[in-house]
């Protein structure tokens, strides 16, 4: 008998190709702009009704005003463009829209929405549930745990379990902070060993599973049967030391103190379904289309 299920969505990700998929001339009620919040809801009502979830909830990258992450390495992330204004203000609108629909969404000052799918997928796990991680951030690979665990590119329509990641990595997916530690990850703007790809730390990592067994037999990579190993134990030896910051901010981290929502959260997590009466105030804030509307209200 198959585990229930629990859907955990990294919302930022189809936000942002909410905002560059439809059109801009898309306003609210004020004239602002709503385009993300539209493609967003969009999102998730395909996603509802395809999936008819009983369990599910949202993580939002929230303003990181103080950032476990900048705070280990300051440079962290700090190769992306600050989010445009226009933008910026419909990830509110977005969470907003998840209350009305009634799916439960969470965020954090201090962690990121990689961390929040975390801790909610381990506590979840502990309870007897298989998780789909919905992202197409390959960090978030890390998580598919359990042999029932996947990971689902929506938009690509890639899910990938346990043996679908090692196919993918090369590596099983508790490595993968150890694999992006060693190659660098340039969309967070960290720097890996130079010269160190995919390939080269997954085969690496095939003998040594973890950035700490790797400190621990540097000298011994040259003797690897693989071309290159030489240059590759010289290159380690030599940038060794940004290792164990990286493998820091490689790592999703699954603890974090939900204690004050745990006793209710799989109950709360339960999609109820759309509140009429908060639905209905939003829809008419956002200048939705009575159509459109009443689709929702319908589900």
């Amino acid at each position: 008998m198959p585990l229930p299920r629990a859907y955990l969505i990294d919302s930022s990700i189809y936000i942002f190709r909410a905002w560059h998929s439809y059109d801009e001339s898309i306003t609210d009620s004020h004239g602002k702009p709503s385009n993300a919040v539209f493609g967003f809801g969009d999102f998730l009502f395909q996603l509802l009704k395809q999936k008819q979830p009983k369990y599910i909830a949202c993580a939002f990258d929230a303003s990181q005003t103080e950032s476990y992450r900048r705070e280990l390495y300051p440079e962290y992330k700090a190769n992306r463009p600050p989010t445009p204004v226009a933008l910026k203000h419909q990830f509110a609108q977005c969470r907003l829209f998840c209350q009305a629909i009634g799916i439960p969404e969470f965020g954090s000052n201090r962690f990121e929405a990689d961390d929040i799918i975390g801790s909610l997928a381990s506590y979840f796990r502990d309870q007897g549930f298989a998780i789909t991680i919905v992202s197409a951030d390959k960090d978030l690979t890390q998580l598919v745990i359990g042999e029932e665990d996947a990971w689902w590119d929506y938009a690509r329509g890639t899910v990938l379990n346990r043996r679908g990641v090692e196919k993918q990595f090369g590596v099983k997916p508790e490595q993968i902070p150890d694999l992006l530690a060693l190659s660098g990850d340039k969309v967070d703007n960290i720097p890996g060993i130079p010269g160190v790809g995919y390939t080269t730390a997954s085969r690496i990592l095939k003998k040594y599973p973890s950035i700490e067994t790797i400190l621990e037999n540097i000298e011994a990579i040259a003797d690897m049967k693989f071309r290159g190993a030489s240059r590759a134990q010289a290159l380690l030896n030599a940038h060794q030391n940004i290792l164990p910051l990286n493998k820091l901010l490689t790592t999703v981290v699954c603890d974090l103190h939900l204690q004050d929502h745990l006793e209710a959260i799989l109950e709360n997590l339960i999609w109820q379904g759309v509140n009429h009466e908060v639905f209905t105030n939003l829809s008419e804030q956002l200048s939705l289309s009575p159509a459109l509307s009443q689709r929702w209200l319908k589900l």
